[in-house]
């Protein structure tokens, strides 16, 4: 498995934060990246009911299942996060504290791509892709571990594989 010590944590984020283009092309990215999915997705809920596509109800049920079972994995587990343990302040400073396991940013970025992925594989396939980059830039910023978002990741997988595609 993949781990980021301490040292890894703030080499990478000094390195990023003391690049003012790195910097504001991550910066973009972080906050664009979650922007077009959870924007993407409300249209596509309203383009399925404008249709009268009873696959909407899906669309609309998994995602939701799913982010509350990560929040209340999160509140459950409630794992300290990055820049908490290690006393560093991470890329774009937070306040949260704790939560960090499993990465809620990245479980609702690929249950929303699984949703895509149901309605239509070309946006699907697109969205998957903006996630995974998504997932990657949570642990470089040093807001998660990467375990944290590979949690994220398999629980949307597992939810989005049997109830989209299985049941």
């Amino acid at each position: 498995m993949i781990k980021i010590k301490k040292k890894q944590f703030i080499k990478t984020t000094t390195a990023i934060k003391n690049n003012k283009t790195l910097y504001n092309v991550i910066k973009f990215l972080y906050k664009f990246l979650p922007l077009v999915l959870f924007l993407g997705y409300p249209i596509m809920v309203i383009y399925l009911v404008a249709l009268w596509d009873l696959r909407f109800i899906k669309v609309l049920t998994i995602p939701a299942v799913t982010f509350l079972a990560v929040t209340v994995m999160r509140i459950l587990i409630n794992r300290p996060r990055p820049y908490e343990k290690y006393s560093f302040t991470p890329v774009f400073p937070k306040d949260t504290k704790g939560k960090s396991f499993p990465s809620r940013h990245t479980a609702s970025a690929f249950i929303i791509s699984y949703a895509f992925l149901y309605i239509c594989p070309v946006l699907g396939v697109v969205s998957m892709v903006i996630s995974a980059f998504l997932s990657f830039l949570r642990p470089v910023v040093g807001v998660h571990y990467v375990s944290d978002v590979l949690g994220g990741f398999l629980v949307s997988s597992l939810l989005g594989i049997v109830f989209f595609f299985i049941i």
